[in-house]
Order: C-alpha cells, then sequence, then structure tokens
C-alpha cells in the first residue's frame, strides 16, 4: 500500500504492508524539492519504485537505522545512482544490516544492503536549508531536519504520538527527554513524523509528549524509591503490559520504558 499527498511544497508518502486489505503498520516518509527524507520499508519496495522512479529526487536523508525508514534505499543509490546521506552510524548498519526480530521481518521486511555519505550539519536543496539535529533517544544514530524559514521538522521517530507508552530493547528515556527539549527550542510549526504523517501545531504536542513523559518518569521515581518492584510499577503505571509485547517477543514493551527510567532516576526531580 501507498497512498501519495500533496502538500504544496512538500509531498508525504504513506506506506504499508497489508493483510486482509488493512495495514499492519503505518511508515510515512517525504519529499521536499528534490530531497527524499527516509525511504519506506522494504515489503513496499514495489510501490516505492512505481511512485518515485520518475520522481525528481536528487538526494536522500536518512533519520536513523531501522528497516521501516532505510528499507529502500539500495534501490535509490543503486539502480537510480542518487546519494544517500545519513549519520555515521546510521551508514555502519546500513551498509551491513543485521537480521531483525520476525516481527519486524513480517511488517517491515529486512533492508538490502546500501551504502551513503555521512551528513554534515545542513542539508541544501535548490530552495531550502536544513538544519541537522542529533535526536537520539528512539535510536542512538537518530536525527532530524529542521527547515527555520518555514519551521517545519522532519522529525522521524522522534514524536511517534504523546500517549506512546512502550520502548524498543535500547530506547534511552534521559536521551528521548533531552532531545526534545532540543526541538521544542526551535518552536517548529509542523511536524512530518514516520508513524503519524504531517502535524499541526508542533509545538504544543512535542510539549504535550514532553509532560507525559516526564510525569510517568516522575511516577515510577516515586513507586521505586518506595521499594515497588519494576514488574509491579509496570502493573501500577500502565496497567500491565500490552499483546505486542508478545507479538514482538519481548523486543518491545512497557517494561523497558520502567527499566530506563529506573537506570535514569538522577534526571527526574520536581522543578
Amino acid at each position: 500500500m501507498l497512498i501519495k499527498t500533496d502538500y504544496g511544497e512538500i509531498v508525504e508518502f504513506k506506506t504499508s504492508r497489508t493483510a486482509f486489505g488493512r495495514p499492519l503498520y503505518l511508515a510515512h516518509f517525504f519529499l521536499l524539492d528534490g530531497l527524499l527524507i527516509d525511504t519506506g520499508p522494504a515489503h513496499t519496495a514495489t510501490e516505492v519504485k512505481r511512485a518515485l522512479i520518475n520522481a525528481p529526487v536528487n538526494q536522500v536523508a536518512i533519520t536513523h537505522q531501522h528497516e521501516d525508514h532505510t528499507g529502500n534505499c539500495s534501490f535509490f543509490e543503486q539502480e537510480l545512482k542518487i546519494p544517500i546521506y545519513a549519520h555515521p552510524d546510521t551508514l555502519i548498519i546500513m551498509k551491513s544490516p543485521p537480521p531483525v526480530p520476525i516481527y519486524r521481518h513480517v511488517i517491515w521486511g529486512s533492508q538490502p544492503p546500501a551504502n551513503g555519505l555521512p551528513l554534515s550539519s545542513k542539508l541544501v536543496t535548490e530552495k531550502y536549508t536544513l538544519d541537522v539535529i542529533h535526536t537520539p533517544g528512539h535510536s542512538i544514530d537518530h536525527v532530524s531536519f529542521f527547515e527555520p524559514v518555514n519551521r517545519w521538522l522532519f522529525c522521524g521517530d522522534l514524536f511517534l504520538g504523546e500517549k506512546l507508552t512502550g520502548f524498543m530493547v535500547g530506547e534511552n528515556i534521559a536521551d528521548h527527554l533531552q532531545s526534545l527539549k532540543k526541538v521544542i527550542a526551535l518552536k517548529p510549526k509542523v511536524l512530518f513524523c514516520g508513524l503519524k504523517g504531517r502535524i499541526e501545531n508542533a509545538t504544543e504536542r512535542l510539549i504535550s509528549k514532553y509532560e507525559q513523559w516526564w510525569n510517568i518518569g516522575l511516577k515510577v521515581k516515586e513507586l521505586y524509591k518506595a521499594g515497588i518492584s519494576r514488574n509491579n510499577i509496570t502493573k501500577i503505571v500502565f496497567g500491565g503490559e500490552l499483546f505486542f509485547h508478545y507479538i514482538s517477543q519481548s523486543n518491545w514493551g512497557r517494561c523497558y520504558m520502567v527499566d530506563t527510567i529506573i537506570d535514569n532516576l538522577s534526571i527526574f526531580n520536581n522543578q
């Protein structure tokens, strides 16, 4: 499945593998003035190639290493000979992609190997200059791209929605919160999110996410200091795990959000 939406200067591509006619998990990527930001998952390669084979793409920039963002890099690099730019840690994964958990392979597919070039501090197109901002948390290599005139923020998987209450293995709450503070300070007007697509009232939505996660951190800290176990904290704060925790073979879970909060208790205070 691929749905193309034109927002004037920005074109959004919404993709997903489908089951029984329904999307499994949406992934969005964007085209701005010849710059393609992310490439979608490998399971949608046929649709991506059909939609973009003749599109005015002259460079690709990747927000982070995960296969729903890098899954079609090889098409642009090897078939279309378009340069790909990414964080150095992303480039390592792209060159030799590791096996992914089964659920991720089923939903997105495994990315074919691809090569690229390291990002600098700016991305320049004919009309725009975007700031490259390191925004780790979801992954150590995660970057966002900010166009300061229109205050557009291409944020990959930094946002994902205010009510998200679970992490993949390896996500870090301290990095997440610091990255959110960094982009909130830019006062963006519009988010272009890997999961949610185009989002208005960007700064307000980012602040809301930050505040909700901060309050969760304070609650976890209070319970942990009271001697409550990590498992019971997950039950008290979130009502337990979602079923997706088990589908993911424990690769994703609310418990990991609790774990990383406890591992970073010093960042939470009452200020």
